[in-house]
């Protein structure tokens, strides 16, 4: 009687639709090996757990859209791609959570170490402001008391001094009280200063005026010209000038040798 064979088990069946390089990779999301795994590890792991999800899901929608048959037969075919993708979207998930356990373990540890060390959290801004405020307001209380302490010696100092007493002056002699006459001050008229009043300044005449010029016309001409000359030359007009002359006589006599 020929043995019976055992039904295959969900992990043998995920085994046979992989490759060793994906087995590999799956292997790493599970058990003790993700367990141990660091966090950079897990990091690299997820990726290429993330590529071949990425890789089988493109692969079912193109599968997916180019098949002609039915629903059902479509399905069929594409079932092997799915289960793919459900497998590595899976291995994805399980690296995401351990990543997660690793983040709020580091979170732990860094609150305890901080609570060991006495250092506490840092504040938030409202926190942080309110505690200036009160500190400056208590420096300026501090500064107050410290000047009216200051005032109140200062005048405890002035009032413990003596005052000086003005010496009495001698008596006047009556005799010569009763000779001379007293003697009583005239009020004396307040004198009025001058009012310094600034005298408008007296325009000038003309230097045309002063001088007793007159313009002449043809000197004033004879000006311009030399003016205008003199700024043509400056600029090199003249030259131009004399070479267009030139070059248009020229033009001019090509023109009538042409007519010929």
């Amino acid at each position: 009687m020929a043995k019976s064979r055992a039904p295959e088990t969900t992990l043998d069946q995920v085994r046979s639709l992989l490759t060793a390089a994906e087995q590999k990779v799956l292997h790493s999301s599970m058990g003790a090996t993700i367990a141990k795994a660091t966090r950079e590890q897990v990091e690299a792991a997820m990726k290429r757990a993330r590529d071949l999800r990425d890789k089988w899901r493109d692969l079912h929608a193109d599968q997916t859209r180019s098949t002609k048959r039915s629903k059902k037969a479509g399905t069929a075919v594409n079932q092997r791609t799915r289960a793919k993708h459900d497998v590595f979207d899976g291995a994805v998930r399980r690296f995401e959570a351990r990543l997660a356990e690793l983040a709020s373990g580091v979170k732990a540890v860094a609150t305890r170490q901080a609570a060991r060390l006495g250092v506490a959290a840092k504040p938030s801004k409202r926190s942080r402001t309110k505690a200036a405020r009160e500190g400056r307001a208590s420096v300026r209380s501090q500064l107050s008391s410290a000047v009216s302490a200051m005032n109140r010696a200062r005048k405890g100092e002035a009032a413990s001094k003596p005052v000086a007493k003005p010496a009495a002056k001698p008596a006047a002699k009556p005799a010569a009280a009763a000779t001379k006459p007293a003697v009583v001050a005239k009020p004396v008229a307040a004198v009025a200063k001058p009012s310094k009043k600034r005298k408008k300044p007296v325009a000038p005449l003309s230097a045309v005026a002063q001088r007793g010029v007159a313009f002449n016309a043809a000197k004033q001409r004879s000006a311009k010209a030399s003016a205008n000359a003199a700024r043509l030359k400056f600029d090199g007009s003249t030259t131009r000038r004399a070479g267009s002359v030139l070059a248009n006589t020229k033009r001019a006599q090509a023109r009538r040798d042409g007519r010929r």
